[in-house]
């Protein structure tokens, strides 16, 4: 699954995911004559100032003559002009005296086959995890991780569901099964669960990558 995230921009915007599929969508300012598919909140950025496509099985980028210009991991690119999006690329937006006030990364999921259904050592990977069921082991970019039962069952659950939003009733009856009353697991429990887990598997905590939050939804693994 590919998506885009927010990452630097209106504060009502960083953290917004927004999926991607084959068909055509747009980039732009929010306004009463506009409703682009990725609506971002800055004046700097034109009302259809980008489009992202799916072509001969790659995503695209395509500025539409904006304004204030399109770039690539900081290279500015022409309008009207296709260029293929790889995963991790950022993406950026109104570039105000050299730099862009919006920054969008460019994210894709690959999973690989998964082994026969019930299969002893079943093991399921998105491309810098694995996870081995059977022997209840973790490798994140191959390396043998050291998890507590919570945090494995909580990336556990989110592998399975990768790509996808997990709300936080989900979680909780994934990751707490043994609780009858769900009220008592809060959102701050949650919360420091996703905390500690991400410090054992984001390469830069500051700027989460892997696990994905999106206010008022929930959390998607990357």
């Amino acid at each position: 699954m590919a998506f885009v995230v927010v990452e630097k921009g209106n504060s009502e915007d960083i953290g917004k995911v927004f999926p991607l599929g084959k068909d055509d969508v747009l980039i732009g300012r929010v306004t009463p004559e506009t409703d682009p598919y990725i609506k971002i909140l800055d004046d700097y950025v034109s009302r259809h100032h980008a489009e992202i496509c799916y072509r001969q099985g790659c995503f695209m980028l395509r500025d539409l003559g904006s304004t204030n210009g399109t770039e690539i991991d900081g290279q500015r690119i022409e309008p009207d002009k296709l260029y293929p999006l790889k995963h991790d690329l950022a993406i950026g937006l109104g570039i105000v005296s050299g730099k862009a006030r919006v920054v969008l990364r460019f994210k894709e999921s690959h999973a690989t086959t998964l082994a026969p259904a019930g299969e002893v050592g079943e093991t399921r990977t998105v491309s810098w995890l694995r996870i081995d069921e059977g022997k209840k082991e973790v490798w994140v970019d191959g390396k043998l991780l050291f998890l507590s039962r919570k945090e494995y069952d909580l990336l556990s659950f989110l592998h399975r569901k990768a790509g996808k939003i997990c709300s936080k009733d989900e979680i909780i009856s994934e990751v707490w099964p043994e609780v009858q009353d769900t009220g008592g697991i809060s959102d701050a429990t949650i919360d420091q669960l996703i905390y500690r887990l991400r410090g054992k598997i984001e390469p830069d905590m500051s700027k989460p990558s892997r696990i994905i939050s999106k206010k008022g939804f929930g959390y998607m693994l990357s």
